[in-house]
């Protein structure tokens, strides 16, 4: 049986997470409409994600799978379209994810939901929820 996926047709070779907010970052200050990209990539960081996930960048896309990285192709992934993908324009985020089955999801949104809506992507189809690592202060502990 031919199953028509969408998912990732070439070996995974990842690119190191730092490496990548830096090249959102830069983005981020040349062109505020790329600013939710760098904030997702962020949130990785921020949320012990770069050692449950794996990234690459296509042109100005995230793409991401869970760690460890599969030997086998297709590969199963998230993709974070950019404003300059064609698929979605300044104000809006577009995340779709591409499995072996064929049975993809996308959503678009608002920007302002990326990071949220980046998350949801990653609890629902690689079971990898953000990892708050922060100190709470005595004022919030308190709340």
């Amino acid at each position: 049986m031919l199953i028509d996926s969408r998912a990732f047709p070439y070996p995974f070779r990842e690119v190191p997470w730092p490496e990548i907010a830096v090249r959102f970052r830069e983005m981020g200050d040349r062109h505020p409409e790329f600013a939710h990209m760098a904030d997702i990539v962020d949130s990785v960081l921020e949320c012990d994600g770069a050692s449950r996930l794996a990234g690459l960048t296509s042109m100005h896309d995230l793409i991401v799978t869970p760690r460890p990285v599969p030997d086998r192709l297709p590969v199963e992934v998230v993709v974070v379209r950019s404003p300059s993908s064609g698929f979605v324009g300044a104000g809006g985020v577009f995340i779709e994810h591409r499995s072996y089955t064929g049975y993809d999801d996308r959503i678009y949104r608002p920007s302002s939901e990326a990071v949220p809506l980046f998350w949801r992507f990653m609890i629902e189809k690689f079971a990898v929820a953000p990892v708050r690592t922060g100190r709470i202060s005595g004022s919030e502990a308190a709340a």
